[in-house]
C-alpha cells in the first residue's frame, strides 16, 4: 500500500471521529497528470492526497474562566 493511501485512510478515520471545520473530503478526481487521486479541501486549498506528506496533531489549550 502506498503512503498516500495510508494518509487517505487516516484522514477518513479522523473525519469520522472528529469535526474539522477546515478539512473536507472532495472525492476522487484526476490530478494534474491525469491520475485519479483522493482530494481534500484544507482551508481554502484543494489538494490531492499524494501532496499531503504528513499528519500532525495540534493541541489547543482552552482558556479557563477561573483565575
Amino acid at each position: 500500500m502506498k503512503k498516500s493511501e495510508l494518509i487517505h485512510w487516516r484522514l477518513q478515520a479522523m473525519l469520522r471521529e472528529h469535526s474539522f471545520p477546515d478539512l473536507q473530503y472532495l472525492g476522487v478526481r484526476p490530478d494534474s497528470i491525469g491520475v485519479d487521486q483522493h482530494w481534500y479541501k484544507i482551508g481554502e486549498a484543494e489538494v490531492p492526497v499524494d501532496s499531503i506528506t504528513e499528519l500532525d496533531s495540534e493541541e489547543v489549550e482552552e482558556e479557563s474562566d477561573t483565575v
